[in-house]
């Protein structure tokens, strides 16, 4: 048997509700959103918008943490358009996140394309961009902690501008 982390739909669904607790403690805007009563047909919902680096241009990003039944895990996937509605590209959004992160030297086109990705969201059937689960089971695996949703999005959000405040952290140990 593997020593990766992995969630059960229960523990998913208990770990996103503390979470959604400290949200709304925090008047930060996460929602939890339901579309079947089925395993993996609900998902944690975060919206924001961000500046394009390059252009300056308004951006609206819409970030789902969804639970993989497959991968048993979370997994971030997001829509990303323009203020007039225009989807941003898989190659856009890396340069975006990119130049946000300042690591245009460090992600080749290759890593980006390891982490971020495209695929159809499993809970709405439409694609979207994605964080590639491949890997997350074993970086949960490496840390201790008490809610693994917080740490999921702690420390995947960052390539993608999904930027969770220290409080959540602060909340959770209380």
């Amino acid at each position: 048997m593997s020593d990766l982390e992995v969630l059960s739909w229960q523990q998913y669904t208990k770990e996103s509700s503390e979470f959604l607790k400290i949200s709304e403690s925090l008047q930060d805007t996460w929602t939890w959103e339901v579309k079947g009563s089925s395993e993996g047909q609900a998902f944690l919902k975060y919206t924001q918008k961000i500046r394009d680096p390059s252009s300056n241009d308004l951006l609206h990003l819409e970030y789902h943490v969804v639970y993989s039944v497959t991968y048993q895990i979370p997994v971030l996937y997001l829509q990303a358009h323009h203020d007039d509605g225009k989807l941003i590209s898989l190659e856009k959004a890396w340069e975006i996140f990119q130049i946000a992160r300042d690591d245009e030297k460090q992600f080749t086109r290759q890593r980006m394309l390891n982490i971020l990705t495209q695929m159809e969201h499993p809970v709405l059937f439409k694609p979207c961009l994605c964080l590639h689960p491949c890997r997350t089971a074993e970086l949960l695996s490496q840390t201790k902690s008490l809610n693994r949703i917080i740490t999921f999005i702690s420390l995947m959000g960052p390539y993608v501008q999904l930027k969770l405040p220290s409080a959540y952290c602060l909340k959770i140990a209380k």
